[in-house]
C-alpha cells in the first residue's frame, strides 16, 4: 500500500522513553523495577533473547520518572566496556575535564553538572564476556564495585571519593541487562561482594493475554492509523507468533509490521482482518521469513548472490551465535574476497531494510539477536568448487600404503562429499581463517588434502602444502622460525616468506596454507621451539586474515592442542573430523573402482572385496583396499 503512513509498530527496535504511550502489557514488571531501584545500587535485569529487557528499562522504567529525577547513560561494550563507560559519561558532561580521569571522578563531575540521579544502564552485558578479554572483565568489575561503594581505593584521592559514595553524596544506580544464559559469568562479581545481585528481575516472554492487550491498546492509541482490533483477530495474531504459550515481542512487532503493510484500508485506516492474518500464515519464525525475503530481494535487484549477502551478515555474528558489533573499517579483514564497493553496497542495503543498525564510531550491528541466531545456522556458498582440470588417468592408480597425490586426483574416488564439505568450510565459511582437520590414523586425511582439495583449490587461489617432518629442522629458514618469536616491529611473516616466496600484501588476494601431519611438531620440537612457531602462526592470523590456515592432525595428539590454543585460540573453533569409511560408502567406492578397471558388472567380486577390506564390519581398511585393486590391476594386465 504505497500511500499508507509509516508503520506505528516498532519492528525490531526497542521501545524508548518517547514510546511510553504505546508501551503496554508490562505494568507489573515496570512497577517491580521501579520499587527495586530505590532499594539497591545495583540492579540485574535478565531473561531470554527477545523478551523485551531493553524496552522494559529504557521505556517502562524511564517513563516512571520526571526529567529532574532521571539522567540515563546507556553503555554497550563497543570494543572495551571501561572505555565505553568513560566515553558515555564525558559525552553527557557540560565541560569534560582534561586528562585521564577515572569513572568515579567523572561521575561526581557529571552529577554537579545536572544535580539529577544518574542511571548507568549496561545493555547487552553479555558482550563483555563474549567479546572481552579476562583482563578487561576484571578491570570492569573493580570499576563497578567502586561506583556502588564496595571497591578498594588505589590512592588517597580515590579513597576520598569512595568515602563520599558511602555517605550518599553520589546518587548513582547501576542496571545490568543480560541474557540469562550468561548469568554464570556474573559469579566473578559476586565473589567480590556477597549478595551483590540480591535485587534482580527475570523478564519472562509475554503471556498471550498481555500480547492481545498490546495489539488492542496500540490500535486504540494510534486510532488515526488503525481501526479497532476485535478480540478474535487479536487472538489469531497472537496464536500465529506464540511459542509454548508465550510471545516474544520482536516476533510480534515484525508480524504486526507485516500485517500493517498488507492489510486493507477502510475509511482511511488500516483494518486487521482474518483473511490477511491467514495469508501471512503461522510464522513460527517471523524474523527468518523477513530475513529470507530481504536476501531474495538483494539478489533480485542484481546486487549479488544470497550466499554473498549471508556471509557478509555473518561477519556481525559472534562464535556464540549472538550479535557482534563491528566497525566498518574492520569489514575488509573479516570478509576476504569482498572489495570496498561490495561492502559499501551491502552496508547501505541492509541498513535501509532495518537488518543492520548503525552505531557510534561507524560501527554496525544486527538489529536483534534473533537475526544473529538465524544467520548462525545458515550456510552460504559464494565460491563454487571447480572440477579437475586434468582428468587423465595417472600411471599409478593405487598407491598402496602411501597417500594419494595431486596427479592421482582422477582416481581419488568415494570422498566427493567430504571434499565438498571441507572446501565449503575452508573457502566459503568466512567466520574464521583457521581450520583443524583431524581424524584417526589411516582415514585418508593427507589424501583428502593432496588429491581432493588442492587440485581444485589451486585453480582459484595460491595454495601451499607444508609437510611437517624432520626435514624442517634442517632447513635454515625454518630454523629461524623455531629459533625466536617474531620481533615486536616485524611486519611480514617468515612462514609466508617460506611458503610463497615474496609475501602478498596483508588483506590482499586470498591464499591458503595446509600444514600436514602437524602432530610431528609435538614429537620433534622442544617446548621453546613450539612456542616460537605458535607465535609466528599467530602473527599470520592477526595481520593477514586473507590467508587461511588448515592444520591436519591425528586425533590421538589432541592432548597437545591446548598449548597451541593458548597462542592461537582459533585453532579449535572450526573443526572437521574425517570419519573412517563405513560399509555403504566402501561399497560405492569398490563399485567405482571396478568400473574404472572395466569390470563393474562383476557383483560377486564386488562383494568379495568388500567383505575382505571391512574391519569387524564397521569400517574399511583403505590400505588393504588399495592392495586388492593393485593386485586386480596386475592380473588384468597379465591377461591382456
Amino acid at each position: 500500500m504505497p500511500n499508507k503512513p509509516a508503520s506505528p509498530f516498532k519492528f525490531l527496535s526497542p521501545y524508548g522513553r518517547k514510546d511510553t504511550d504505546i508501551f503496554f502489557g508490562r505494568e507489573q514488571e515496570v512497577a517491580q523495577l521501579y520499587e527495586y531501584v530505590f532499594q539497591t545500587s545495583l540492579l540485574l535485569v535478565y531473561g531470554q533473547s527477545g523478551t523485551g529487557k531493553t524496552s522494559l528499562v529504557q521505556c517502562g522504567l524511564a517513563g516512571r520518572f520526571q526529567d529532574s529525577d532521571w539522567l540515563d547513560l546507556y553503555i554497550r561494550h563497543n570494543g572495551d566496556m571501561g572505555a565505553s563507560l568513560k566515553k558515555a559519561i564525558r559525552e553527557k558532561m557540560e565541560s569534560p575535564p582534561a586528562g585521564d580521569a577515572g569513572p568515579l571522578q567523572l561521575l561526581f563531575s557529571l552529577y554537579l553538572d545536572y544535580l539529577r540521579p544518574i542511571y548507568l544502564i549496561f545493555d547487552q552485558l553479555e558482550e563483555l564476556f563474549i567479546l572481552g578479554e579476562e583482563e578487561e572483565q576484571k578491570a570492569f568489575i573493580q570499576q563497578i564495585l567502586k561506583i556502588v561503594g564496595l571497591g578498594k581505593a588505589e590512592n588517597e584521592e580515590e579513597q576520598r571519593l569512595l568515602d563520599a559514595v558511602a555517605a550518599g553524596a553520589l546518587p548513582c544506580k547501576v542496571i545490568f541487562i543480560i541474557r540469562e544464559e550468561y548469568l554464570a559469568h556474573l559469579y566473578a562479581f559476586e565473589k567480590e561482594a556477597d549478595a551483590l545481585f540480591r535485587k534482580r528481575l527475570r523478564v519472562e516472554p509475554m503471556s498471550k493475554g498481555n500480547a492481545r492487550q498490546v495489539i488492542r491498546q496500540t490500535a486504540e492509541r494510534r486510532k488515526q492509523l488503525l481501526a479497532p482490533v476485535p478480540e478474535t483477530i487479536a487472538k489469531s495474531i497472537v496464536e500465529a507468533v506464540a511459542e509454548r504459550g508465550r510471545v516474544r515481542l520482536p516476533y510480534l512487532q515484525v508480524f504486526l509490521d507485516f500485517l500493517y503493510r498488507e492489510a486493507p484500508m477502510m475509511d482511511g485506516k488500516t483494518e486487521f482482518d482474518a483473511a490477511t492474518v491467514n495469508q501471512l500464515g503461522q510464522l513460527r519464525d517471523v524474523l527468518a521469513a523477513f530475513l529470507d525475503g530481504q536476501l531474495r530481494d538483494y539478489e533480485a535487484k542484481g546486487y549479488g548472490t544470497q550466499g554473498q549477502a549471508v556471509n557478509f551478515l555473518k561477519a556481525f555474528v559472534s562464535q556464540k551465535g549472538t550479535r557482534r558489533p563491528l566497525p566498518a573499517r574492520e569489514l575488509p579483514a573479516a570478509l576476504p574476497g569482498y572489495n570496498e564497493a561490495d561492502i559499501g553496497r551491502m552496508l547501505d542495503f541492509f541498513e535501509d531494510c532495518r537488518i543492520l543498525n548503525p552505531m557510534e564510531n561507524e560501527q554496525y550491528e544486527l538489529a536483534h539477536d534473533s537475526l544473529a541466531a538465524r544467520l548462525f545456522q545458515m550456510e552460504a556458498r559464494t565460491v563454487e568448487m571447480p572440477g579437475l582440470e586434468n582428468e587423465s588417468l595417472p600411471e599409478t592408480l593405487f598407491p598402496v600404503l602411501l597417500p594419494y597425490k595431486a596427479e592421482q586426483a582422477p582416481v581419488f574416488l568415494g570422498r566427493e562429499e567430504e571434499v565438498q564439505e571441507l572446501f565449503d568450510k575452508i573457502v566459503n565459511d568466512l567466520s574464521g581463517s583457521v581450520t583443524l582437520l583431524y581424524g584417526p590414523t589411516g582415514v585418508g586425511k593427507t589424501s583428502l588434502v593432496q588429491a581432493g582439495l588442492l587440485p581444485r583449490m589451486q585453480q582459484l587461489f595460491p595454495c601451499r602444502l607444508i609437510t611437517c617432518n624432520g626435514t624442517m629442522a634442517d632447513d635454515a629458514q625454518w630454523r629461524r622460525v623455531f629459533g625466536a618469536p617474531p620481533a615486536e616491529l616485524e611486519t611480514g611473516s617468515r612462514i609466508l616468506d617460506i611458503a610463497f616466496g615474496n609475501p602478498l600484501p596483508a588483506g590482499g588476494l586470498r591464499r591458503f596454507l595446509f600444514f600436514d601431519q602437524a602432530e610431528e611438531w609435538f614429537r620433534l620440537l622442544s617446548k621453546e621451539m613450539l612456542d616460537n612457531l605458535y607465535s609466528h602462526l599467530r602473527l599470520i592470523y592477526q595481520r593477514d586474515r586473507a590467508c587461511g590456515m588448515t592444520f591436519v592432525v591425528r586425533e590421538e595428539y589432541f592432548s597437545h592442542l591446548p598449548a597451541f590454543q593458548a597462542k592461537l585460540p582459533q585453532i579449535l573453533e572450526r573443526q572437521y573430523r574425517l570419519e573412517p569409511v563405513k560399509r555403504e560408502q566402501a561399497d560405492n567406492l569398490v563399485g567405482q573402482l571396478l568400473e574404472l578397471l572395466g569390470i563393474g558388472g562383476d557383483d560377486a567380486l564386488r562383494r568379495q572385496i568388500l567383505d575382505n577390506v571391512m574391519v569387524a564390519d564397521r569400517e574399511a581398511d583403505l590400505s588393504l583396499l588399495q592392495a586388492h585393486f593393485q593386485y586386480i590391476q596386475q592380473q588384468l594386465i597379465r591377461h591382456e
